[in-house]
């Protein structure tokens, strides 16, 4: 039991600024296990950026509200999935060979694909968010969760693009006992939340889109890297909130 939830804080530690100080083993095996705690990990993002919410919509108005959930959910992850959706565009429009395309990923610099991803990646959050936030401000906790397990997903079923990164503590190391399992906290959670048809529809899409982002990834450098895993999971999230915009008209 000790050990499943240091896997847990493991998780929380490496992929959030939420301040854990503790000296946490952090194996291969333990990142391998830890895996299924993403979507929890998605769960506390979103519950945060939820609890922020309900607090400012009471003294401000929706749109500065929304903008302040979306800083928030930025400072708590340190921008990490936004940094690799830039790098992914900056690599994958580069239109380079392989081993170019992944220099230009691991290049800290920002180019002009990777400037213009984010700023519709934050666009398309801010008016989604928006519009869903007023009738269905649960979904600010959804949206993370069903990105978190498709994160899950892709390292279940891709295959490394590089020998070292990031991305390699979890690509090719995570089984599909772990994704079954995560899978069951997924819709566990969610079905707390919402329409189980609802949840159905949304992990669906997520997986289906998830599932052809890796083949794209996979045409393009042959495999997934950190930065994919972050791309794909802002996707998702683009994806989540535009699904649930159409259910909630």
């Amino acid at each position: 039991m000790k050990r499943i939830i240091q896997n847990l804080l493991l998780m929380v530690q490496f992929l959030t600024r939420i301040p854990v100080n503790l000296n946490l083993p952090c194996e291969k095996e333990d990142f391998k296990r830890g895996a299924i705690f993403l979507p929890v990990v998605g769960f506390i993002i979103g519950a945060i950026q939820w609890g922020i919410y309900e607090l400012f919509i009471r003294i401000l108005p929706l749109e500065p509200t929304i903008v302040i959930i979306l800083l928030a959910g930025i400072i708590v992850t340190g921008a990490l999935h936004l940094d690799g959706v830039g790098d992914t565009c900056d690599g994958f429009f580069a239109f380079k060979g392989n081993d170019r395309i992944i220099e230009i990923m691991k290049d800290s610099r920002i180019g002009s694909y990777a400037c213009i991803s984010v700023i519709f990646d934050l666009l398309f959050k801010y008016a989604l968010f928006s519009s869903i936030a007023p009738s269905f401000p649960i979904g600010i906790i959804v949206v993370p969760i069903i990105s978190r397990f498709t994160t899950v997903f892709i390292i279940t079923i891709g295959k490394n693009a590089k020998k070292t990164g990031s991305g390699n503590l979890f690509v090719e190391n995570v089984g599909k006992l772990q994704l079954f399992i995560s899978f069951l906290l997924t819709t566990g959670i969610l079905i707390l939340m919402m329409n189980a048809i609802h949840v159905i529809i949304l992990l669906f899409a997520g997986v289906v889109f998830t599932a052809i982002f890796n083949e794209f990834s996979k045409s393009k450098i042959g495999g997934i890297t950190g930065d994919i895993l972050g791309a794909n999971n802002e996707l998702v999230e683009i994806l989540t909130l535009i699904l649930i915009a159409v259910i909630l008209r």
